[in-house]
């Protein structure tokens, strides 16, 4: 008699075991579902921000060939310019896949290709105080601001030579 109830309550908690492994296999189902239905959100909203750096860079870079050759800043200054717009996507990419800080996308970019230092590129943001708090925020958006704003100062001091 003992052993019947003991093995009535066994059965009962097997039952109620399964019971609830079934709840955990339906709420599993339905919490994949949702993170595979935001991935693809994600993977669509990337691909997005993707195409606005692109257009973003080409912007910039129409605005900038747009200057005279001559100008206030330096030919170095200039070409650091240069470099952050046609870094933006690349820097974009690395901060949104792989949550890359922009300085340290910058710097490995600049170790493969030797095209500026990273050193002059630093002191550039040091010497114009518009661009030193977004250059040491190094986050994305700071960067978007940065390049917008560096090609705005390469604007205004083209200005302020031909005025002159």
């Amino acid at each position: 008699m003992v052993w019947m109830l003991l093995i009535g309550v066994l059965v009962l908690a097997l039952l109620y075991i399964l019971w609830q492994m079934e709840l955990v296999g339906k709420t599993n189902k339905s919490l994949q579902a949702k993170l595979q239905q935001r991935e693809q959100e994600l993977l669509r909203m990337q691909q997005a921000v993707f195409q606005l750096a692109e257009q973003q860079k080409m912007l910039l870079e129409q605005r900038l060939s747009k200057l005279v050759l001559e100008s206030r800043l330096s030919k170095q200054e200039m070409a650091a310019i240069h470099l952050i717009c046609q870094l933006l996507p690349l820097v974009t990419r690395e901060s949104c896949s792989k949550a890359v800080p922009a300085q340290q996308t910058i710097k490995l970019y600049l170790r493969q290709h030797k095209t500026l230092e990273f050193g002059q590129l630093e002191l550039m943001m040091i010497k114009h105080s518009r661009l030193t708090a977004l250059w040491q925020n190094n986050s994305l958006i700071s960067y978007l601001q940065l390049c917008t704003v560096a090609v705005a100062l390469a604007e205004e001091t083209q200005a302020q030579l031909n005025s002159a």
